[in-house]
């Protein structure tokens, strides 16, 4: 007489608790690995600002010391945004760097990732390239009055050799009403991108903050930068030409 094999099986209770402690172990890692990549991304972000601010300087060195201007391609002398560089500025800078990549956070998607970068215009009228940060030298008329929910003026740097701590480009946590844009290049877990859009446009222009970023880097005049959490930033007007609708942004 043969005796058959016991055969063990988990019960159904220990089934649910195999399942419980798996969901509990994987709750646990998720968020974890999602500010472990988010710091990575960071990492990559300070390099290009970096970077930026490097191609800045070799431009300064060969125009006497001074900075890009800030002016857009529109022509009005007072049509300058931190978000946007005249063609002919930024097509220098790119072949300073040599590589357009280095002018915008890596995690920010449409409508950065337009082939050859994204020019802006409207109504028909050409406006410049909207680059992935604040750039905040060569600006006209600066400290811009204080305007709708700015609460801090800033003053930007002409030349090169002015005092190394001055902020010279920031990372795009900006908003307009009027345009129904916010941009939030970091938040807890990486960028906010609301159906892959970096503008996330149904939000309707509300302030980077309200919808989740956490900070940004600042890089300043002497190649330096560093992370500042939102808390810590103040709010300024990103463009001189425009009202309250205009673009606001926060470093």
């Amino acid at each position: 007489m043969r005796l058959q094999p016991h055969r063990s099986a988990f019960t159904l209770i220990e089934l649910l608790v195999v399942i419980a402690v798996i969901a509990l172990l994987m709750g646990l890692l998720v968020p974890v690995l999602g500010r472990a990549r988010e710091q990575g991304r960071r990492v990559a972000c300070m390099g290009n600002i970096r970077q930026f601010i490097i191609g800045i300087q070799v431009y300064a060195s060969d125009y006497r010391e001074r900075l890009p201007i800030g002016l857009s391609d529109f022509q009005e002398p007072e049509d300058e945004h931190t978000p946007i560089l005249s063609r002919a500025m930024r097509n220098a800078l790119v072949k300073i760097i040599g590589d357009q990549r280095s002018l915008s956070c890596p995690w920010l998607r449409k409508p950065f990732d337009q082939p050859g970068g994204w020019y802006y215009v409207f109504e028909g009228q050409d406006y410049g390239y909207v680059i992935g940060y604040n750039y905040l030298g060569g600006h006209k008329g600066t400290p811009w009055p204080l305007l709708g929910p700015a609460n801090a003026e800033w003053v930007s740097p002409q030349k090169s050799f002015e005092r190394p701590s001055t902020p010279l480009v920031t990372e795009l946590n900006a908003w307009s009403a009027d345009e129904m844009m916010t941009f939030a290049p970091h938040g807890s877990r990486g960028a906010i991108l609301e159906s892959g859009h970096s503008g996330n446009v149904s939000l309707e222009g509300a302030p980077s903050q309200q919808i989740g970023a956490v900070g940004g880097h600042v890089g300043y005049l002497d190649g330096s930068a560093s992370w500042k959490h939102i808390k810590e930033m103040k709010i300024y007007r990103g463009s001189r030409r425009w009202g309250e609708g205009g673009c606001f942004t926060t470093w």
